[in-house]
């Protein structure tokens, strides 16, 4: 659910203002209300920003390459981070300036290691040095006696020669070819003198690494406090000669007791008032434990609009039960609770919800390879185990499983639609909702008598009869009266091409959920497929047979899990922000409700 959002107006004399943020900010509870232009250009945050994402980049950097952790009295995060950029703009240079070794080094390949001063001593005695390349094919015998070539070296069909002339100004049919200034035994010694060089520098920012981390984690929130503290103070509009600081916010429901005992024990006069449809209101998101688990699985799409439904506990059950459908395999299943159980502890506790969220995947997975029949890979349906007997007639065969398929994409369309018919009601009015609703009537209306004849229950004139009656009913709400504010001629237009499109998009919405079928038989499959290379490619020698088969089990199960597994998350994404958000009318575009607090507190 959404926490529902009061907006305070408060009114601070500007001497107590600084020291008011201050306390407030303890308070953690009022979202600030940004000002159109308050953050410009010229807001003075540039340099402020600037350093916070050096701040962020060098921690990023170092965390990769650290080896251990020291502690250290040095607490001048400045002077680290600028000894940090020193190093690492050294060791850059020093490998660009190795790779231009390199390629310089590559050009003296076909012409080997020689003396720049030898071949000044032939220019000064009157005797030109060129160097060539052309193609084999292209090379004419005349050249020898008129240019004096000499031939160093073949390449892949290139030859490469030079000239030694009395007379440098002539012309070849070839590419001449301009070397380095430098020798080869000389870009080879620097090119060692800066490996060297590289692997001091590394080594140094091994050491900043050691010790860097949380001095600079400590001056990013210091730094992120007094950003958040002047975005205040710029989103702060002076009244009444400047002797008056008004400040606008929104303060969640559960905040909003604490904050008016603290304004009133501080004197600050304030006004509240409820949020208008027209206002931007921050959205924070309040679940049971185990919705709460799939909020960040929404934040992927977007946060909801204050003003509409948080479908994050509607379509978590959904999620998991589309996961274990795609991956399909009950020992797949029993492995990812496992390794999450494992982990759990062993991770930051911002990583623990991640990991809960694993084992419930991994609980709808065993469950769905169960219904399916499929345990690593083995078919549990035609295997013969006689405790497994009993079970059997849960299993369903793969023709049961495309239908199944159907029904649960059926039930989560029309589940979307009647949250649709709430969502319409929450932001416009019951009335703006009847169309939506003409098609759940038809729908399940029209579905009901069908069943009903089929199972004779109803004669075939009070089926026609009801049909008529749903049809009829249905036809209204959809083509007369869905929208209120239009004439009947109007709605009748855009009712028969919402008709159009409602009938091409759920045709094609439940043909998309057939994929939870095809992925959970291609995971089947696959997992099959390993099993028997494993069983016909480890061979018969004792031993190394069993070796053989392990090995071929595990890399080839691992692979399946991991391709499986990213298809498990990924096309469960897309049904649900694509074909249910579309049935359930999903707005999306909310903004994150971020008190003004501090960092450590948040």
């Amino acid at each position: 659910m959404i926490i529902p959002m009061k907006k305070y107006s408060l009114l601070v004399y500007h001497k107590e203002y600084h020291n008011f943020l201050t306390r407030i900010r303890e308070l953690g509870a009022v979202h600030i209300i940004e000002q159109e232009g308050a953050l410009d250009e010229n807001s003075g945050l540039e340099d402020l920003l600037s350093l916070h994402k050096k701040y962020t980049l060098a921690m990023k950097n170092l965390a990769r390459i650290r080896e251990e952790e020291k502690t250290t009295t040095k607490t001048d995060a400045k002077a680290l981070l600028q000894q940090y950029d020193d190093t690492l703009t050294a060791t850059e240079q020093a490998k660009q300036q190795m790779l231009q070794n390199t390629k310089e080094a590559a050009q003296f390949e076909p012409w080997g290691n020689f003396s720049w001063e030898s071949i000044e001593r032939l220019k000064n005695s009157g005797y030109h040095i060129r160097f060539f390349s052309c193609p084999t094919r292209k090379l004419q015998k005349k050249w020898e006696e008129q240019y004096n070539v000499f031939f160093i070296n073949e390449i892949s069909s290139i030859e490469y020669f030079i000239t030694i002339t009395q007379n440098p100004d002539f012309s070849i049919d070839a590419d001449e070819i301009r070397l380095p200034a430098r020798s080869l035994k000389t870009i080879l010694a620097a090119q060692k003198k800066l490996g060297t060089t590289i692997e001091k520098h590394e080594l140094a920012l091994k050491e900043i690494a050691a010790i860097a981390l949380p001095v600079f984690q400590e001056a990013k929130n210091t730094l992120q406090e007094e950003i958040d503290f002047k975005k205040v103070i710029l989103n702060t509009t002076p009244e009444a000669d400047n002797k008056v600081m008004v400040l606008e916010a929104w303060v969640s429901e559960e905040k909003e007791e604490a904050l008016n005992q603290f304004l009133e024990q501080s004197g600050v006069y304030y006004q509240l008032r409820e949020p208008e449809p027209t206002d931007r209101v921050p959205v924070k998101l309040k679940n049971n434990r185990f919705a709460r688990l799939y909020e960040v699985i929404g934040e992927l799409y977007s946060l909801p609009n204050y003003n509409e439904l948080d479908l994050t506990p509607f379509f978590a059950p959904f999620f998991m039960l589309f996961f274990g459908f795609c991956l399909g395999d009950a020992g797949y299943g029993l492995l990812l609770i496992a390794a999450a159980i494992i982990m759990r502890n062993r991770v930051k506790p911002a990583m623990r919800s991640i990991l809960s969220l694993v084992i419930w995947l991994g609980i709808a997975t065993v469950i769905m390879g169960i219904i399916g029949g499929t345990f690593f890979g083995m078919n549990l349906i035609e295997a013969e185990i006689p405790w497994l007997s009993n079970a059997k007639k849960y299993m369903l065969n793969p023709d049961k499983l495309f239908n199944l398929s159907l029904i649960i994409g059926g039930v989560q369309i029309m589940f979307g639609m009647f949250l649709k018919v709430a969502n319409i009601t929450k932001r416009k009015g019951f009335r703006y909702a009847y169309s939506t609703i003409g098609w759940i009537i038809m729908i399940l209306g029209g579905g009901t008598l069908y069943l009903l004849k089929m199972q004779e229950i109803i004669t075939p004139d009070l089926f026609r009869i009801a049909l008529y009656a749903v049809l009829g009913l249905s036809g209204l709400l959809i083509l007369v009266f869905n929208d209120p504010k239009r004439n009947v001629f109007m709605n009748i237009g855009s009712g028969l091409w919402e008709t159009y499109n409602q009938v091409t998009g759920l045709l094609g919405d439940l043909l998309s959920y057939i994929r939870l079928f095809a992925l959970g038989i291609s995971s089947a499959v696959m997992g099959f497929v390993f099993n028997d290379l494993a069983m016909s490619l480890s061979g018969d020698i004792p031993v190394i047979s069993q070796l053989v088969m392990v090995v071929i089990l595990l890399i080839g199960h691992g692979m399946n899990i991991f391709m499986s597994g990213l298809g498990s998350m990924v096309h469960p994404m897309r049904l649900t922000f694509v074909e249910f958000y579309k049935n359930a009318d999903f707005q999306g575009g909310g903004k994150k409700y971020q008190p003004f607090s501090r960092v450590n507190k948040q």
